[in-house]
């Protein structure tokens, strides 16, 4: 960095003080340090281009001598951007692999961040929930526990919500589900003020969680001591990315779970009804006979006692019921009634609640029961 200033310098000499601007404005950041190393050298190539406005060809040859120390000095740089770039994809990738051996979307969440930090090299990172047109930051993860960090991780579980629509940074990030790089917060008129108050965050990146295409949290990170890069942006970007993915079929395998158990206690009711039937006592009589015989049995007042409560069912509720014998989920039953996915899930409350059930496998077991039992009574 040091060697580059000085060239720097040097050759802002050689073209007569026209990078004057470019040689005394300091970049902390390789990659601006580069993008300085350029005009630069654009400079130094429009002096070559006219060689008679040197007096001898002692200042030709500085100049030219300053132009390739500058071009050596960038693939340099370029060269331990690519390696620095890669070094930090790997540890990203290690990061993942972990991850990918999860599959309960409860624990992915509780280690997301501790993750971000360790695979990404940041010091500190918070996740946050994006519901509807609400921000709500919810943990936090840092490499030391300093009072700050206690600090802010008071302010995250103390502020309920935040709405977006006056936030600039964000709304934008939910708008155009891409990554945001802040390195100057203080005067960044894009970001939340309490979030900096709380956090003393000056320089930060923050990036979209989309498992399914739609904004549904953010990752916001950064360094103690150190200002973040267009690097840091796409690094936490590329997390962001795989960890939606493996985010969603987390989730996808749990609701698999806990289909096939609604589908295994479904069967269980069936089997025990059908022993049931088979296990009857057989008497002399007619079908008609039997059928009136069977109205005074206690088991005929079992399904009296269940049909009452099925007649409590308004005809949707009994549809929705229906359709959840069949196994299906809320999204498909809303799809087959053309009703909304809340609608759905209000309707299912008050099933369970009319059939005194504890849960949509009970409630299902009921409905076989009887309508299995009246079919073959």
């Amino acid at each position: 960095m040091r060697c580059a200033r000085e060239l720097l310098v040097t050759a802002d000499q050689l073209v007569g003080g026209a990078g004057r601007d470019i040689a005394r404005r300091p970049a902390d950041d390789l990659s601006a340090v580069d993008g300085q190393l350029a005009v630069m050298s654009g400079l130094l190539r429009d002096r070559l281009v006219s060689p008679a406005k040197y007096p001898d060809g002692a200042s030709l040859v500085n100049v030219s001598t300053a132009l390739a120390g500058l071009h050596t000095i960038r693939y340099e740089i370029h060269d331990f951007l690519v390696h620095e770039r890669l070094q930090r994809l790997d540890m990203l990738d290690a990061g993942l692999a972990q991850l990918r051996k999860v599959h309960e979307s409860d624990e992915l969440l509780n280690r997301v961040c501790e993750s971000v930090v360790h695979s990404c090299g940041f010091d500190r990172v918070m996740l946050s929930r994006v519901e509807g047109s609400v921000w709500r930051p919810w943990k936090s993860y840092a490499v030391t526990d300093q009072e700050v960090e206690r600090t802010f991780r008071k302010w995250i579980s103390a502020i309920p919500e935040i709405h977006l629509d006056h936030l600039l940074l964000e709304s934008e990030m939910v708008r155009r589900c891409e990554p945001a790089l802040v390195t100057d917060g203080a005067h960044d008129r894009r970001v939340y003020r309490p979030l900096l108050d709380a956090s003393e965050l000056r320089s930060y990146v923050a990036a979209p969680l989309m498992p399914t295409g739609r904004v549904i949290g953010f990752l916001h990170a950064d360094y103690k001591s150190e200002q973040v890069s267009a690097l840091d942006r796409d690094i936490l970007w590329a997390f962001a990315e795989g960890f939606g993915q493996i985010f969603e079929r987390a989730v996808l395998l749990g609701r698999l779970r806990d289909q096939r158990e609604q589908v295994r206690s479904a069967m269980q009711t069936v089997e025990s009804v059908l022993d049931d039937l088979a296990g009857a006592e057989i008497d002399l009589a007619s079908r008609e006979h039997a059928t009136a015989l069977a109205a005074t049995r206690p088991t005929r007042l079992l399904h009296t006692t269940r049909s009452s409560k099925m007649e409590s069912l308004t005809g949707r509720e009994l549809e929705v019921l229906t359709l959840m014998a069949t196994g299906a989920t809320n999204n498909r039953i809303a799809e087959k009634l053309v009703i909304t996915n809340g609608t759905v899930k209000s309707h299912v409350k008050r099933i369970l609640r009319k059939l005194g059930a504890e849960n949509r496998a009970e409630a299902i077991s009921q409905y076989l029961r009887l309508t299995i039992g009246q079919n073959h009574l």
